[in-house]
């Protein structure tokens, strides 16, 4: 697993790199449309992306690997209606032994999404329906070898969830500043353990400048601030806030570098730990390749 990480991260830039290409103007049924239509939300963390989030005061990090892609549209002057896949996972690294990562555990979704917009000159606003299977497991990273049992008496737990998300959003756009406002609700037809409630909602906001601090190496620049929460049993109903501001390099919906710090406060992302309550803070970068 160790070994792979760095080759995965590798194999996915190059690929994402060469294939991205301009859309083009066509109406009617499309095969591979281009870009996304809706790009993943900047602070919910369970999205498609590439990167790493570093916890201050701590060795833990989250690693991302995953991708989206549209696969087939329906493209009409008045909105389009796009269907695609998605595969993406992210990781606990808890420790760095040498110039090895320590991988604890590990999350997996893949699935696909329907997604609808309709553009204005001011305004746009979308639908995107989510069908996702999540899988959760703990790695060799919590395993002490020496004594040869999990560490802390921490065993893994059976954890799957197949689950439908549904949200919707309106995006405008100011002289100075750009709004994302979202919300929307999932539920899990499967869901394991049996004390994780089916039901569970999403709700954020995004914020960006409209064209400071400016160019950066001929590209656009832009800074953002983006805040998601979520409510979710387990089995009582608990809220998790996740909030990120920085900088994109690259325009906003098109391929581009993040940076960014990062605050975290609820519930524990990580599926093993599903029942645990963490705080902190820290700071990041992720790919975009939209």
């Amino acid at each position: 697993m160790r070994s792979l990480v760095p080759f995965l991260l590798l194999l996915l830039l190059t690929q994402q790199s060469a294939g991205q290409q301009p859309d083009s103007v066509r109406l009617g049924f499309v095969f591979l449309p281009g870009r996304l239509q809706c790009i993943p939300l900047a602070a919910n963390e369970q999205e498609p992306r590439v990167g790493v989030r570093k916890e201050f005061g701590s060795s833990r990090m989250k690693l991302d690997i995953g991708s989206s892609i549209d696969l087939l549209g329906w493209e009409t002057p008045g909105g389009a209606i796009r269907a695609g896949a998605e595969f993406f996972t992210y990781a606990l690294t808890t420790s760095a032994r040498g110039l090895r990562l320590q991988v604890d555990a590990v999350d997996g979704f893949f699935g696909g999404h329907v997604t609808c917009a309709f553009p204005g000159p001011e305004q746009r606003a979308w639908l995107r329906l989510r069908v996702l299977h999540e899988s959760g497991h703990l790695i060799d990273g919590h395993w002490d070898f020496s004594a040869g049992a999990w560490r802390d008496g921490k065993v893994p737990v059976p954890y799957t969830r197949d689950f439908a998300e549904l949200t919707g959003a309106l995006a405008w756009n100011g002289e100075q500043f750009s709004w994302t406002l979202y919300s929307g609700a999932s539920y899990a037809w499967l869901a394991r353990p049996d004390d994780i409630k089916h039901w569970a909602t999403l709700h954020g906001v995004e914020v960006r400048t409209n064209g400071w601090p400016g160019a950066f190496l001929a590209q656009p620049a832009e800074g953002y601030a983006a805040a998601h929460v979520t409510f979710t049993g387990v089995p009582a109903y608990y809220a998790t806030v996740n909030a990120e501001a920085g900088v994109k390099l690259g325009a906003w919906e098109e391929k581009g570098i993040r940076l960014y710090l990062n605050y975290r406060n609820g519930l524990e992302l990580f599926s093993q730990y599903y029942a645990s309550r963490r705080e902190f803070w820290g700071a990041g970068f992720s790919f975009d390749f939209w």
